[in-house]
């Protein structure tokens, strides 16, 4: 039980409990809360339909080291050039990439679900190195029951580099309200 603590394994016990106990009386949005408690992941799991992604990426700051499936990141630079490397396997970092490009296909897809994009709030973020796209609330015209109905559970994306090929689900989850603060 590594990853998970005492508390987090009675809630979810209760968890399983109550999702039992609601069964078919509960609508959507109860039902995606009480299984946000089993998720590692923080937030709602949104409940919507899926989006596909597939996208071929160029990037000048990547190379592909096929001998060990690994690409070699440029993480500094110089007036003349790269200076400074990382090295990652292949795998870690197209789903990375993938999860870019599903935070992308989300905030794409917001103003087509919601008729705006105001008052709604997306980025990439990672949990043990699961990338996933957190979408929250901002302002009082959107609620989180909203958001948790309409964007997709997840988003299947496919990345394509020097014709390596790696696909993915990349989850949605939805967070509680943030009241942005102008500076």
């Amino acid at each position: 039980m590594a990853r998970y603590s005492r508390r987090k394994f009675l809630a979810m016990g209760g968890a399983s409990v109550g999702i039992g106990l609601v069964g078919t009386q509960a609508n959507e949005y109860t039902k995606a809360r009480i299984t946000s408690v089993l998720s590692p992941l923080p937030g709602i799991r949104a409940t919507g339909k899926p989006l596909t992604a597939h996208q071929r990426v160029k990037s000048k700051n990547v190379e592909y080291l096929p001998d060990t499936d690994e690409v070699r990141i440029v993480t500094a630079r110089n007036a003349e050039g790269p200076v400074e490397f990382a090295t990652r396997s292949f795998k870690w970092w197209a789903e990375f990439e993938a999860g870019s490009i599903a935070t992308r296909t989300v905030q794409q897809e917001i103003p087509i679900r919601f008729r705006t994009d105001e008052d709604i709030s997306s980025a990439l973020e990672s949990e043990d190195d699961q990338p996933y796209v957190t979408v929250f609330p901002t302002g009082p015209s959107i609620t989180r029951r909203d958001l948790v109905a309409k964007l997709p559970n997840h988003v299947t994306v496919t990345v394509v580099f020097t014709g390596k090929e790696y696909t993915t689900d990349i989850p949605v989850m939805v967070g509680k309200r943030q009241e942005l603060i102008s500076l």
